[in-house]
């Protein structure tokens, strides 16, 4: 007899949702038992940690939307996907800022090797991905992912202190396009091939934002602290947050769009609060501060609306079942 092992197998399967086990789950144990043979009890049988971590990408990959997964599961996946493309694009925007700032910079000026590597990267990886070219951009955008923590890194330690409104925003916008890219990308998903137009939008943001930047330091207006919060690129994100978070929530878009936008949202406030740190004060620049609270309260009211919205908006639980 194998019960020992069967029980340890639907141990296993518990990994998967719900829904998906209860159509599949005695399929994959007589599969498992079929490979594994008559073990006695006696011998304590255990899964292969091979086939453990089959489950788990399987699991994985059914959460976002994987075949065989439910349409909330579905909607889900989506909603990870525009995570990363969109925070492909931020990086692509920036990235693109820094290639165009190398071209003003003065004979006496310094720059950072891994932070130009990793604005090229960022780049190349979104437009890969924009093209249609899913497995070229996850290795790219991995190395640039690795190149802009190392850079992180080393900033950090020249600062010889570890402040987290300084530090983990950063890494978050690094690490969870990167994690949403590698998870929503799977091969259930086939790649899309968007328009060039769509694909140099970001770049030419980019190219916007250093105009704007000379604009401001020509006019005077660079030494307003005001508008400091709204002339970075983080800032301006956050005014195309808030846009876009009003367009989705008049035009009632898919349910995946909210959800995403509400944690691109959610990804944006550590950096804003930064900003608003109380230590600002203490330098005279009350302005400075009261702006950044405006921007993390809009941010805050956005995502809590965009959020409902969202989960609002997913199929039920009972639908999902009811269609897998």
């Amino acid at each position: 007899m194998n019960e020992l092992l069967e029980q340890r197998y639907r141990t296993v399967l518990r990994l998967l949702p719900r829904s998906y086990r209860a159509e599949r789950e005695e399929e994959m144990v007589a599969a498992f038992m079929e490979v594994s043979g008559d073990v006695p009890d006696e011998e304590n049988p255990r899964p292969r940690w091979g086939e453990i971590a089959s489950v788990l990408a399987l699991s994985m990959r059914v959460r976002v939307g994987g075949a065989g997964a439910t349409p909330r599961l579905v909607a889900w996946g989506a909603a990870v996907r525009l995570v990363a493309t969109l925070g492909l694009a931020f990086h692509a925007a920036a990235g693109t800022l820094t290639l165009v700032s190398l071209a003003f910079m003065g004979p006496d000026s310094t720059t950072r090797p891994l932070d130009v590597l990793a604005a090229a990267l960022w780049v190349t990886a979104f437009v890969l991905l924009m093209r249609g070219h899913v497995q070229l951009a996850k290795p790219v955008a991995l190395a640039a992912g690795a190149a802009a923590l190392v850079e992180l890194a080393i900033w950090e330690n020249l600062a010889s202190q570890f402040v987290a409104l300084d530090t983990v925003p950063p890494a978050l916008n690094v690490v969870v396009p990167l994690a949403a890219l590698l998870a929503g990308f799977h091969h259930d998903v086939p790649p899309v091939r968007r328009a060039w137009q769509l694909t140099v939008l970001p770049l030419a943001v980019g190219l916007l934002l250093r105009a704007v930047i000379l604009a401001l330091l020509a006019s005077g207006l660079g030494d307003v602290p005001l508008v400091w919060p709204w002339v970075d690129l983080m800032g301006l994100a956050t005014v195309v947050l808030v846009v876009a978070g009003i367009v989705c929530l008049r035009r009632d878009l898919p349910a995946y769009v909210p959800l995403a936008l509400a944690i691109l949202g959610t990804l944006m406030l550590p950096s804003r609060l930064a900003m608003a740190d109380n230590s600002y004060l203490s330098m005279g620049l009350g302005e400075l501060w009261v702006s950044s609270v405006g921007q993390c309260v809009a941010l805050v009211v956005m995502v809590t609306v965009l959020a409902v919205a969202g989960f609002r908006g997913l199929p039920s639980v009972r639908q999902g079942r009811a269609t897998a």
